[in-house]
């Protein structure tokens, strides 16, 4: 497969709150990062699900995207994703299809099985709904048929309208994956796939999840054909030794996430400050090495071999930076360094 040129990118935001600020400012520069991202050509803004973390606000993305698409005009506004055994089917039918209302044809549905979370807190979140045992592909279908308003002969719920009501209000669906079980889960449900790179960064497997998809496709009214987006948590600077820094903080977060810390994402200043231990050493630094680390030339060769290796038709980056106004500039470095990559690899030798 050959990737498309210009490669299309798109941005997934974890709505982090750094040290010092308050979950009011960080949904604030949330809604100027989306702006942003679509004054830079991004195709899509998506919002991640994360609960019981102190350093992210994105626990309901719907409320970021309603706010977000009155303030964007262009840019596809979606949840990246959805983690769906947390909710019932219906409610998030009628969320998508009310956000749909708000922002007519540029809305997209992702959804995962993850919990996006602790176990403890995953069991705050299902067991009052009794959603702990449903199996994922029930919850997909009971989805899609409220979505839709098309039920399968004999479901319970058949003639149940999702709110509001009116053609053309369900979004397209993209199955997020970190394995091969999302591609298949795709493909039958006719969805498009969302590789999380970010997550799992073997290549290999994400070109393995993108070949199955394809083989096993079912085309559907959205996605005529199978369409694959690969995710990868970016940061990136005008020089390496500048991303390098900008990086530490990431690994701190992750070093608390596994101690079950819930405290406000770190700042550089803090990173460059803590006293890891040898052993903590390894793991935030194990940790940032899932990430693209680099100057924008060298990140976006990354993505765009990211891309090809992959099989992707598409590139969702998320940008890893604490401070509000660097990470909204890192949107035209990364686009002006991946455009810059496609003139010279077109340019004659």
């Amino acid at each position: 497969m050959s990737v498309s040129s210009p490669l299309p990118l798109s941005v997934l935001d974890l709505v982090p709150v750094p040290l010092g600020s308050s979950a009011a400012e960080s949904v604030e520069a949330a809604l100027a990062y989306a702006k942003a991202a679509e004054d830079a050509g991004f195709e899509r803004y998506w919002v991640a699900e994360h609960h019981n973390m102190g350093a992210l606000a994105s626990s309901v993305p719907l409320a970021v995207l309603a706010a977000a698409s009155q303030r964007t005009s262009r840019i596809r506004l979606g949840s990246g994703g959805v983690m769906l055994p947390n909710h019932a089917p219906l409610s998030v039918a009628e969320g998508y299809r009310l956000l749909s209302a708000l922002a007519p044809d540029r809305v997209d549905l992702g959804l995962g099985r993850a919990p996006g979370t602790d176990g403890r807190t995953a069991r705050a979140l299902r067991g009052a709904q009794g959603l702990m045992d449903e199996p994922f592909e029930r919850q997909l279908s009971d989805l899609i048929a409220f979505g839709t308003g098309q039920y399968p002969a004999g479901h319970p719920f058949a003639g149940t309208v999702a709110a509001p009501a009116g053609e053309g209000l369900f979004p397209p669906l993209w199955i997020l994956s970190s394995s091969g079980y999302g591609a298949h889960v795709a493909a039958k449900a006719g969805a498009g796939l969302a590789f999380a790179w970010h997550i799992n960064p073997d290549t290999a497997q994400a070109r393995a999840a993108a070949d199955a998809y394809r083989a096993a496709f079912q085309p559907s009214e959205s996605f005529p054909e199978p369409r694959v987006i690969v995710a990868a948590s970016v940061v990136t600077a005008p020089t390496a030794a500048e991303a390098e820094e900008l990086s530490l903080p990431l690994g701190l977060m992750f070093l608390r996430l596994t101690r079950g810390e819930s405290a406000p994402y770190p700042t550089v200043t803090e990173a460059k400050a803590y006293p890891y231990t040898p052993q903590e050493r390894v793991l935030a630094d194990s940790m940032r090495r899932r990430a693209i680390i680099g100057d924008p030339q060298s990140v976006a060769a990354r993505l765009h071999a990211l891309a090809r290796d992959a099989a992707a038709d598409e590139v969702i980056v998320s940008l890893n930076i604490p401070d509000a106004a660097q990470r909204r500039d890192t949107l035209k470095l990364v686009m002006d360094a991946v455009r810059a990559q496609e003139t010279r690899e077109l340019a004659p030798a």
